[in-house]
């Protein structure tokens, strides 16, 4: 099974972009030469690199519906600390992992 790339809004932030690469997850973040663009050139570099886009801004999910990035993990948290925002994306790749092996054993 392939390793899902991460593609950082802004918003997560360069503690959770480090965390996530030490732990050998493949991740991009837009703070690298992207810090300002607009939501709808966050979703082309997801599309043209395949990944997966993973934010806390509220008004990104409708903008996905429009232009369809390859995915999207939206963090709705009470408490954006780092800790939690680290925990919310390693538990969505936990269960998208779970996912993809319950439909292989499926199929």
């Amino acid at each position: 099974m392939q390793k899902p790339k991460l593609l950082l809004d802004e918003n997560i932030g360069l503690r959770v972009y480090e965390e996530l690469k030490n732990r050998g997850t493949v991740v991009q973040s837009v703070i690298f030469g992207g810090r300002g663009i607009s939501d709808i050139e966050v979703i082309e570099i997801a599309r043209r690199k395949g990944k997966i886009i993973v934010t806390m801004d509220k008004e990104f999910g409708y903008t996905c519906s429009l232009h369809k990035p390859p995915g999207i993990i939206p963090l709705r948290l009470r408490d954006p600390k780092f800790s939690n925002r680290l925990k919310a994306i390693l538990r969505a790749l936990d269960l998208g992992e779970k996912i993809v092996r319950l439909h292989d054993h499926i199929n």
